[in-house]
């Protein structure tokens, strides 16, 4: 059960975590996070089409939507330390499954092992890493950078192709200018954070990881998705692939969505031996 907490604290939850779809008596919790230079709002309809016993959280990052003018977290790190203090607190005692796309999977792995780490409260059930390569495994995980330079040499239009090349941004973006000045903040730390991100050595989870990839990925090689199982003291990684690019997820093929709730229902954390 979760604790009442004051009105300072239910406003930092708000803006970090979305609940389109509030099911309070569903049996079990959905946590997603977004991709680089993604929102909240990108799993909308993934969240509406869940069945009623599952409830999906939602990770907002700041520097966009609602946060729009909040700074961007600079590094994974201090983005999941983040995650992780507001998640404890909206979860309590539920035991959720996290779900990551792309950059959001390697959020998703830390603040998995932080979670883990504080021990008790809402240790995850289970992590699905989607179009992510292993964190280990940097070089491709999870937008490849093919500017020379750094990302903050980088000129606009440069930046944005580096990501609406992979289909997670609205295509047409690149015709507004007042669009593209609020967005590129937000899309430039994503791409910083995650250039300067690398696993500590040994990094891994204790629940069980389940990977999600494209078979026409260019950035993401289905022969190195089970790397992710390095990651994991619950046996190897599960993979499974689906038909599609980068973004095969947006359109929600039956085959994802039914795998997705599957693995919500059915992922258990590792069980110690007595």
């Amino acid at each position: 059960m979760r604790k009442a907490g004051n009105r300072g604290d239910m406003d930092v939850e708000a803006s970090w975590i979305r609940c389109f779809h509030p099911k309070p008596e569903a049996a079990h919790t959905l946590v997603c996070f977004p991709h680089a230079g993604g929102s909240a709002s990108y799993y909308y309809g993934l969240s509406a089409a869940l069945d009623a016993d599952i409830e999906m959280l939602v990770i907002q990052y700041p520097g966009r939507e609602n946060r729009l003018y909040e700074e961007p977290a600079r590094s994974i790190e201090a983005l999941a330390d983040a995650v992780t203090e507001v998640l404890a607190g909206r979860l309590g005692v539920t035991r959720p499954v996290l779900f990551g796309h792309s950059m959001g999977a390697i959020v998703a792995f830390e603040v998995a092992r932080r979670l883990e780490r504080e021990g008790g409260g809402p240790q995850p059930t289970g992590l699905v890493a989607s179009a992510c390569s292993a964190p280990s495994n940097r070089a491709e995980c999870p937008v490849r950078t093919e500017s020379p330079g750094p990302v903050g040499e980088e000129h606009d239009s440069d930046v944005l192709a580096r990501i609406m090349g992979l289909g997670g941004t609205a295509q047409d973006v690149g015709e507004h200018a007042e669009l593209i000045e609020l967005v590129l903040p937000a899309i430039r730390a994503d791409l910083a954070a995650l250039g300067s991100y690398r696993a500590v050595g040994g990094a891994a989870v204790s629940c069980p990881v389940t990977v999600f990839v494209a078979d026409s990925d260019p950035d993401v090689p289905v022969a190195d998705a089970g790397l992710w199982g390095t990651h994991t003291t619950a046996g190897d990684a599960e993979v499974h692939v689906f038909e599609g690019d980068h973004f095969y997820l947006s359109k929600l093929p039956k085959a994802f969505l039914d795998l997705l709730q599957e693995t919500v229902r059915t992922s258990r954390p590792e069980i110690s031996p007595a």
